[in-house]
């Protein structure tokens, strides 16, 4: 019996050799029917955990699926790509967990920030049928916890812009600024709205559709030298590091309150955004500690543009894009901020917030307008411009998006 087992083992290894096949399969109650229509800001988050269908294939070498992903040859948003060419639970180890994880890394670094984490959540769904422990996200390893706290950023910033305990406070309708003669006669709806949050302070939700293209409303989010030309309450910005194409470390400053002996304001942002489903676009934001940027050359730079006398804020905040036609974008931003004024009731300064946000859409809109072909900020997108390759890789990951309600 032994021996036939054996041989039976051998067996399935010279199989899974020839043909990489990935059978996951998971609870009943763990799988999502795929979704009937374009999502909405609920539906988006839901859109999150994604889970691949009971069994998904593809005919490609299972050390390749990295490369294949960054050419664009998979397509890292379509359902069951974070499931694709993983093993079956029988045929996972601790080696090919430890190749998957730098897997997940390498995706992670690619700006595939989704994939990576739904992958991650894949493999761990499979180290648990395999009676692996300890579980994937107990075990000390800065990849699987740097990984997962995407998961955890996300979900809590599409919680928070999904909630249905925000307030409508205004609501105004105008016409946008600046652009092209086909988009001078739209008009666009702007609603603000307000949250209490522990503690008695507020949280502001900001909703508009923008008469541009996702390419031409993401454009400005990748120039932070031009956030304090649009940006309400930003005086000036500038990138300290940059980890990748789509992930960024910024210093910014605050404008400054006239308030006589009020020492400046400032905050080390980092920000990163990705796909989140075939209508949908999702940037993140929060303040961090100087001390945790990448590298010495970042924490010095942001030394350099700190002055001693300035209070360093806390922000945590992030976008929601949706496609709704090749000509219109739907953003939803939420923004929670501490600027350590003391000397002020943190109703004032909620009050002083939600006006301030309230002109963040027809700001965006406006600098928008000016990466249109024939905008003012046009040729940072192409050569020869130094960010001409990122707004060309931001163009390839568009490609997959429909406008909401397209077959």
């Amino acid at each position: 019996v032994e021996a036939a087992e054996v041989e039976a083992e051998a067996e399935v290894k010279a199989a899974e050799a020839e043909v990489a096949e990935v059978q996951v399969v998971f609870d009943e109650e763990e799988k999502e029917p795929p979704a009937t229509s374009a999502p909405s800001e609920t539906a988006a988050a839901s859109a999150l955990h994604e889970r691949p269908p009971e069994h998904a294939s593809l005919k490609t070498p299972r050390q390749a699926y990295v490369e294949e992903v960054c050419a664009g040859r998979i397509d890292g948003t379509a359902a069951g790509a974070a499931a694709l060419l993983l093993p079956a639970a029988a045929a996972l180890d601790e080696a090919e967990i430890e190749r998957l994880l730098c897997e997940c890394e390498a995706l992670y670094r690619a700006d595939q920030f989704l994939l990576a984490m739904r992958r991650l959540l894949a493999l761990e769904a499979l180290a648990s049928q395999a009676g692996l422990q300890p579980p994937l996200r107990e075990r000390d390893d800065i990849r699987v916890s740097t990984i997962l706290r995407t998961e955890a950023e996300l979900e809590s910033q599409l919680n928070m812009i999904a909630s249905d305990e925000w307030r409508r406070v205004a609501h105004r309708a105008s016409r946008p600024s600046g652009g092209s003669a086909r988009s001078s006669c739209k008009q666009y709806d702007l609603d603000t709205y307000v949250q209490e949050l522990p503690g008695g302070r507020m949280a502001v939700k900001v909703v508009g559709v923008v008469p541009r293209s996702i390419e031409c409303v993401l454009a400005p989010l990748l120039q932070p030298e031009l956030y304090g030309s649009w940006i309400p309450g930003i005086k000036a910005a500038l990138q300290v590091c940059r980890a990748s194409n789509f992930r960024r470390f910024i210093h910014i400053k605050a404008l400054t309150v006239p308030i006589p002996f009020l020492a400046p304001r400032h905050a080390v942002l980092t920000g990163y955004g990705d796909i989140l489903s075939a209508t949908s676009v999702m940037c993140y934001i929060r303040s961090i500690d100087p001390s945790s940027l990448p590298d010495e050359p970042a924490r010095v730079a942001a030394a350099a543009l700190t002055s001693d006398s300035s209070v360093a804020i806390d922000i945590t905040g992030g976008f929601l894009f949706e496609v709704l036609s090749p000509n219109e974008t739907r953003v939803s931003s939420t923004m929670q901020l501490d600027p350590k004024l003391k000397l002020l009731p943190p109703r004032a300064i909620d009050w002083f917030m939600k006006h301030v946000a309230a002109n963040l859409i027809p700001m965006y809109d406006k600098m928008a307008s000016k990466f249109e072909p024939d905008g003012q900020h046009a040729h940072l997108m192409v050569p020869p411009s130094n960010d001409a390759a990122t707004y060309e890789e931001l163009r390839r990951r568009l490609a997959v998006l429909q406008p909401d309600g397209a077959d």
